[in-house]
Parts: structure tokens; C-alpha cells; sequence
């Protein structure tokens, strides 16, 4: 279909044709989305307590536990409100307009990143930038406007490490300070 063609308005019960509340979808989202979140952060936080910092059992139940819970809880909540207020953005038009997605995402992004903890905020919104980034390009490449480049993600890298690095060497400050190791490790044990 030519982007310039009308595409009839598709209801809410034909894409969840299994929950028909939208309402119900996003608590349902929330609750898969939280699973997956507490399958994929156990292990981010939990090995590098263990095996880094050695931490006891206590450290593990008293502070690890909640924040991946607290990580879990930002993912479940970033998708189910992303869900909902896409539905509510295309029911009010009662049209599907690719906007509605960036404006669906900004106010999940808005709605969900005060749950995670101040000085995780940075981290995730680097994360997203660089999804973004990769989003904005693909529809780009599709497009016809780029090409991509063998081994292009390999310049990418370089960039992005010499960028951290000169940070780590010359602003250390904007670095966080539990990044300052592997830094150094990586370095070979000196600023």
C-alpha cells in the first residue's frame, strides 16, 4: 500500500482480539512485562553483588532485591502505559497515525522513569537514545535516504569508546563511579 493511501481504522478488539478491554491489556502487559523484567535483572544485579563486591546474603535480600524489583516494575510499567496510551491516542483519532506511536512512547518513557532510582535515569536514558538512534536509522535505511556500511557498528564503537574514554580521562566526574574500575582495568590500571 502507497503511504499516501487511507488505511481504514483497525478497533482496539481486532488487535487484542484476546483481551478486550484496553484497560485489561495493560494490566496483562504490565504483569508479562514484569516477569520478563525480574528473568532478565536478577542476573544483571545480582552476579556483579556475588562476584564483584562479594556481597552477603543480607546486601542481596536488602538492597539487590529491591532494586530489581524496582528495575522490573519500570520495564512492566513503560510497556502497559505505552500500550495504553497508544490506545487512547488512536481511539480519540479514530485513526492510526504513525505519530501516535512517538507520542505513545514519550509518555510511557514520562510515566515510568520516575520509578527507577535518580542516578539510574542517566543509564536508561542512554540506553534509549541509542535504541532510538538505531530506529531513526533503520527507518532511514528503509527508506533509501542511508546505507549502511560493512562493519559500520565496529566504527560506531570506536567512536562511542574514545568518547567515554576522554570523559573518564579528562571529566572523571561525568563518569559514575562504579564504571571507574573497568575503566582502569581496561586502561591498564592507571588514569
Amino acid at each position: 500500500m502507497a503511504p499516501h493511501q487511507h488505511q481504514a481504522f483497525v478497533p482496539c478488539s481486532k488487535l487484542h482480539p484476546f483481551i478486550h478491554s484496553c484497560s485489561m491489556l495493560m494490566a496483562d502487559q504490565w504483569l508479562v512485562t514484569f516477569k520478563q523484567g525480574l528473568k532478565m535483572y536478577a542476573p544483571l544485579f545480582i552476579i556483579p553483588a556475588v562476584l564483584l563486591r562479594r556481597r552477603h546474603i543480607k546486601y542481596l535480600v536488602t538492597r539487590t532485591l529491591p532494586e530489581i524489583i524496582r528495575s522490573s516494575a519500570f520495564l512492566g510499567t513503560f510497556a502497559s502505559s505505552y500500550a495504553r496510551f497508544y490506545c487512547l491516542f488512536r481511539n480519540a483519532l479514530k485513526k492510526d497515525l504513525p505519530i501516535g506511536s512517538v507520542i505513545a512512547g514519550f509518555l510511557a518513557g514520562l510515566a515510568s522513569i520516575f520509578i527507577e532510582r535518580k542516578s539510574r535515569r542517566s543509564e536508561l536514558a542512554l540506553y534509549c537514545l541509542n535504541q532510538s538512534i538505531e530506529v531513526v536509522w533503520r527507518m532511514m535505511e528503509a527508506r533509501g535516504l542511508v546505507r549502511s556500511r560493512n562493519n559500520g557498528e565496529v566504527f560506531i564503537f570506536m567512536l562511542a569508546s574514545s568518547i567515554m574514554f576522554y570523559f573518564f580521562q579528562n571529566e572523571p566526574s561525568a563518569v559514575r563511579s562504579n564504571m571507574h574500575g573497568v575503566y582502569k582495568f581496561l586502561l591498564g590500571g592507571k588514569n
